[in-house]
């Protein structure tokens, strides 16, 4: 015969925290986090293709020297870039470490998830973890209009 120790209210409360502390920390979620697994093997770094000739966004929409970040045409995001007045560079706005959607940073392109950086207008990484470069997408302007160019 095994009598099993009373539980304490101390043990009780201990349990019930944690419980309501996980709870809240899944709420913190931005739904940004777009992998399915967590795996040691950062995204494959290839160029974005979408469809020829869907518009992105106007030209004025894209700061000068800054960046936006866009819903492509096969609702993937495309971070595009303005470096100066007459050029417009997109790239992929899904961070090659982890899979989540970077946000706009003036020149820069932040992941919210685990911090990594990209010079916006390059796709290059400023700081990790990620080590590869956002993958480019073809773009041209067109009567005023940011434009998919598969060609």
């Amino acid at each position: 015969m095994s009598a099993e120790p009373p539980v304490t209210r101390r043990h009780a409360l201990a349990v019930g925290g944690v419980g309501v502390g996980a709870a809240m920390l899944s709420g913190c979620s931005d739904g940004s986090y777009q992998g399915s697994e967590l795996t040691s093997e950062e995204s494959p770094s290839d160029g974005v293709t979408p469809r020829q000739g869907e518009r992105l966004a106007a030209l004025t929409e894209v700061p000068v020297g800054g960046s936006l970040v866009v819903d492509g045409p096969d609702g993937e995001k495309i971070a595009l870039s303005r470096p100066n007045e007459d050029e417009v560079t997109a790239h992929s706005a899904v961070c090659t470490h982890m899979r989540c959607t970077v946000r706009a940073a003036g020149n820069e392109l932040r992941c919210p998830c685990h911090g990594s950086v990209f010079e916006s207008a390059s796709g290059a990484v400023v700081s990790g973890p990620a080590r590869k470069p956002l993958p480019s997408v073809a773009v041209r302007v067109e009567s005023g209009e940011v434009v998919t160019d598969g060609s």
